[in-house]
């Protein structure tokens, strides 16, 4: 008995060394259809105007039939209920941008920045007489870093087209519009501050107002107080 117990368990530590190929393999399968599936969604997160349009170009260069297919299931992919076949993957994300227009590109460009770029999440307390002093080195940063971020290496690997010289473009027009949003956003809680004096000069005691700030990559929550 006592030799019996070793051999089993060189017995299973060797199926399991054997097979591991396989399950590894199987593995690798898997989280590759989820990731299709992935990108097939971020892909029908489009806009209104823009989605359309993709199914059009759908219809016009694979026929009726798929695009009826590709159309009927368009929710299920959405929601993650169903994951898209090889084609139908190879179709939207590898075939499809080469007769895209430009703006479409832009607008997938987004999305996939918004999807795969990490975002960061700030708490910032501030005071009604210096916080743009606190506040404006902190979007500046953020700016900068969402200029310099990058798509994960699986995606640009998968998806060379992103690599083309219009999409080098597409990227430099989008970290200037993103700059501009995230500007803008500094800017218009300049003209919201007359609405937080007052709030915070109505809570009597609790001299706090938080306010979140939303910009493109990053989320600032903000504590605003009165000395």
């Amino acid at each position: 008995m006592e030799y019996f117990i070793p051999v089993v368990l060189a017995l299973i530590a060797g199926y399991y060394f054997l097979n591991r190929p396989f399950f590894s393999a199987r593995s690798r399968r898997i989280s590759k259809a989820r990731q299709n599936a992935e990108l097939i969604k971020v892909l029908l997160n489009l806009d209104e105007e823009s989605l359309p349009q993709l199914f059009a170009l759908y219809r016009q260069e694979f026929g009726d039939g798929p695009a009826r297919y590709a159309h009927q299931t368009y929710l299920k992919w959405k929601a993650g209920a169903v994951r898209p076949n090889r084609e139908t993957f190879r179709r939207f994300l590898l075939c499809l941008p080469k007769v895209m227009s430009f703006d479409l590109k832009c607008e997938i460009l987004r999305e996939f920045r918004e999807a795969y770029c990490s975002t960061d999440n700030h708490q910032l307390t501030i005071y009604t007489d210096n916080w743009k002093e606190t506040l404006a080195p902190l979007v500046k940063n953020i700016i900068v870093k969402a200029n310099e971020a990058e798509l994960p290496d699986f995606l640009q690997k998968r998806l060379r087209w992103l690599a083309d010289d219009d999409m080098e473009v597409a990227r430099a027009i989008l970290a200037k519009s993103q700059s501009r949003q995230s500007l803008h956003a500094l800017s218009l809680l300049e003209g919201e501050f007359s609405n937080i004096e007052q709030l915070l000069d109505n809570r009597k005691g609790r001299a706090k107002v938080t306010h979140v700030l939303r910009l493109p990559l990053a989320t600032i929550t903000l504590h605003l107080k009165r000395r």
